[in-house]
């Protein structure tokens, strides 16, 4: 079996714009992410009655997916080979293998996203800051954690109510910047 440094790196030669990094996100950063969504969602499952759902888009091979695993997410992974990875190594949680503009197009409820897609290198980056957008306007995203390679916030003018770089993480390869929105 491969290592999963070695299956982002062959997945990023494939498709650079598909993979938005050639590693796995570090320990370091798994645990940022994680630290967010949990203060965010702990907030907001007590205002939607203990209902709220967590959808994780891009899983890829679980690499945040271990922070926020007592979350129970829903694994939303396009790739059939990290999708099939990921019900091995979460066979508790449900994965399902689909693009992340579809799972957003189908919430009926309210959900907190917890985002591995990349938006700075995405083809299909405008295309999603729309959705997203959408979706938040609608009542149906109550919180969004992503992380970025870039300084900028990639979801700037998406219409939430608050948006603020939640950590700054040195011990990643490259060295990142956790985002949360409300």
């Amino acid at each position: 079996m491969l290592a999963d440094s070695h299956r982002f790196l062959r997945n990023f030669i494939r498709n650079p714009h598909a993979t938005g990094a050639v590693a796995p996100a570090t320990h370091a950063l798994s645990r940022s992410v994680a630290a967010a969504a949990q203060e965010v969602y702990a907030r907001h499952r007590a205002a939607d009655d203990g209902r709220l759902q967590v959808l994780e888009l891009g899983a890829g091979t679980g690499a945040l997916t271990h922070g926020i695993t007592r979350l129970q997410p829903v694994l939303v992974e396009r790739d059939m080979g990290w999708a099939r990875l990921l019900r091995h190594r979460f066979p508790t949680l449900e994965v399902r293998e689909q693009c992340a503009s579809e799972a957003l197009g189908q919430l009926e409820a309210p959900a907190g996203i917890v985002s591995s897609i990349p938006l700075l290198n995405n083809p299909q980056s405008s295309d999603l800051k729309r959705l997203i957008a959408d979706r938040y306007a609608a009542g149906l995203i109550r919180f969004f954690v992503l992380y970025t390679y870039g300084w900028k916030d990639p979801l700037a003018g998406s219409g939430f109510r608050t948006a603020r770089r939640a950590s700054f993480v040195a011990r990643s390869f490259p060295p990142a910047h956790v985002w949360l929105y409300e």
